[in-house]
């Protein structure tokens, strides 16, 4: 899971988003606890009004729809959009 500092569109969460960041952070965690999914380089962001942005990168699609689910379940969370890339690896087996 990748972890920053709270912040809304670049600024520091102030009192009066407490609540989006509260949020991000449980989301976050929820992402980070499931054994199903590898959500290290998922960053999440939440808007006003619970909605919930998953940006970053996994390695399968079926990941992808576990992270929506997941942070769909979280309560407070209206919608879930994703703007998740699935990562090509470059490694040859042998």
């Amino acid at each position: 899971m990748v972890y920053k500092e709270p912040e809304f569109f670049g600024e520091p969460a102030g009192a009066a988003k407490g609540y989006e960041a509260k949020l991000e952070a449980q989301i976050a965690e929820a992402l980070a606890v499931d054994g199903r999914v590898d959500a290290v380089d998922v960053e999440v962001t939440v808007t006003s009004g619970g909605h919930v942005i998953l940006s970053g990168y996994l390695s399968q699609a079926t990941e992808v729809q576990r992270c929506l689910d997941i942070a769909s379940a979280v309560n407070g969370v209206e919608n879930v959009q994703s703007h998740i890339s699935i990562r090509v690896s470059n490694i040859v087996p042998e």
